[in-house]
């Protein structure tokens, strides 16, 4: 069987495709014809883009702390969810008419679909995004771009105005009813404090040393009291050793010692030193249950033991003030009994003048001293009443204190609340001027869209280069099917290969041969 294969090496191809050039270069010629037909034909598409800068605040943080703190990126996805919207869209078409063969054919919503499409709006840096539009008018690619870059510029600064002052809107009616509050808890305040007047924590060490001072002015009037008795039961006693001396009596000794013994409450002593004592050491054991009260808690031990001393003694000192209360007025109506028997017993006897006019020195004394011992006792009970009132604002002022902590406790509370929100309102009324005054934040644009000289949609470049890839593959398939149908014989080896028959001698072509020599 014979063999027909060829065998081929790097020049035998290099030979063919000199050989069969037309069959590669018409039909890459044609491809990158039509291809160049094509692109003319298909519809081109223009993109513009422009470059925004993010540029901060003129005034530094440190003066004026700026009120939106968000990232660019979330404010621009905010903003560009606001421009892209039907309604922007739409109004965009409508002035540059935009897609006029779309209108009769497509819905608007279809439209805006659309032209969304054509709209990309992309993060470039922290501080910087692009706005591309894709369109078939250049002129009118470039208006669009320029556009959306002014209305991304306009909400932006809506964005933040609003932002501002809707944060300045929201604290100035939070500062209202705070406000509102910290009045009504002051004025409660103040009508407690005019209600418990004299009870109030801080006027208790004012109050111990008034109630001292009037236990120490009742103990002085007191004595005073007991001296007028005295003077009066001498008075009594002198007056009487007058008459019995001018009716010759002489029962004067066991009369005086009798009402003097009296006038002493029949042998026992008033003792006003000791009732006085107790009523000090109890006001001394309240003034240091109040100190206890304030650094400890009502279980510790000290206030513990305060209490049940104070308990164990308030008994004592009532009981003291009754006996004693009990002994003035058993003395009082003793003596009063005796001066009366003593006058009514003593006859009408003629008196000499030096003992009338000594009975009338006697009588004026004891008047005197009658009168001045009924003010004694009209002060004592006088005393007494505010001892007893200034007893009972010392035992209440504890109750008042922990009033006054809850109701102080409050008011501190929203006075702290209410500082802080004008100190906020005051940070954002500064943002606000910030904002006005467009010292803050902004969008500048830092490269404006220009004229597009090139479609960007369909690439020229590129579908020349698959042009000419194809046609230059078509046109190598050509030539090589072409070479595979051809059965003539260009090289010895292909004649030896075929006939298997060595080859003696070859004859040049002498048409080549002439045009080399020529």
């Amino acid at each position: 069987m014979i063999n027909t294969e060829k065998i081929f090496s790097i020049e035998n191809y290099f030979k063919i495709v000199l050989r069969r050039k037309w069959y590669i270069i018409i039909p890459f010629a044609l491809s990158v014809i039509i291809s160049f037909g094509i692109y003319k034909s298909m519809p081109k598409e223009y993109k513009a883009s422009t470059v925004i800068l993010v540029r901060a605040q003129k005034v530094p943080e440190s003066y004026v702390r700026a009120t939106l703190t968000e990232p660019v990126t979330d404010r621009l996805a905010t903003i560009s969810q606001e421009i892209l919207s039907r309604t922007r869209l739409e109004m965009i078409i409508n002035e540059f008419n935009l897609y006029p063969a779309a209108t009769n054919k497509l819905h608007m919503e279809e439209i805006v679909d659309m032209m969304k499409k054509k709209i990309e709006v992309r993060v470039q840096r922290q501080n910087a995004f692009s706005i591309t539009f894709e369109g078939k008018e250049p002129e009118t690619v470039m208006q669009v771009t320029n556009k959306l870059a002014s209305m991304f510029i306009e909400e932006n600064l809506k964005f933040r105005e609003s932002r501002v002052e809707g944060t300045s809107q929201f604290i100035s009616r939070e500062l209202q009813s705070v406000e509102s509050s910290l009045k009504k808890k002051d004025d409660l305040l103040r009508r407690y404090k005019e209600r418990n007047m004299g009870q109030l924590p801080g006027q208790l060490d004012a109050n111990l040393r008034i109630l001292e001072r009037l236990q120490q002015q009742f103990k002085t009037t007191s004595d005073n009291f007991s001296a007028a008795e005295d003077r009066i039961v001498l008075l009594q006693n002198q007056m009487e050793q007058v008459m019995d001396r001018e009716s010759g009596r002489g029962s004067f000794s066991t009369t005086s010692t009798s009402r003097r013994n009296l006038t002493r409450g029949d042998g026992v002593p008033l003792e006003p030193g000791a009732e006085q004592s107790l009523a000090g050491q109890l006001a001394s054991l309240r003034r240091e249950l109040q100190n206890a009260e304030s650094r400890y808690t009502d279980s510790h031990p000290d206030v513990v033991g305060l209490k049940r001393k104070i308990a164990a003694l308030e008994p004592r000192v009532k009981r003291q003030e009754e006996e004693r209360e009990r002994r003035l007025k058993e003395l009082r109506e003793r003596q009063e009994e005796t001066a009366a028997e003593s006058i009514l017993r003593r006859p009408l006897t003629s008196l000499d003048p030096s003992s009338e006019r000594l009975i009338t020195q006697y009588k004026a004394q004891f008047n005197e001293t009658q009168l001045e011992a009924k003010r004694l006792k009209d002060e004592m009970e006088n005393l007494k009443e505010q001892i007893a009132l200034y007893q009972k604002r010392v035992e209440d002022t504890p109750k008042r204190e922990q009033e006054m902590v809850n109701l102080v406790r409050d008011y501190d509370l929203l006075k702290g609340q209410f500082q802080s929100l004008m100190d906020k309102k005051y940070q954002a009324q500064m943002a606000e001027n910030l904002e006005r005054k467009q010292q803050g934040e902004q969008f500048i644009v830092l490269d404006p869209a220009r004229l597009p000289e090139n479609p960007s949609k369909p690439n020229r470049n590129n579908l020349l280069a698959v042009g000419a890839l194809l046609g230059f593959g078509m046109g190598l398939g050509l030539a090589w099917l072409r070479e595979s149908m051809d059965r003539s014989f260009y090289e010895v080896s292909d004649v030896e290969t075929y006939l298997k028959l060595p080859v003696v001698a070859t004859i040049l072509n002498l048409k080549e041969e002439e045009r080399k020599a020529a």
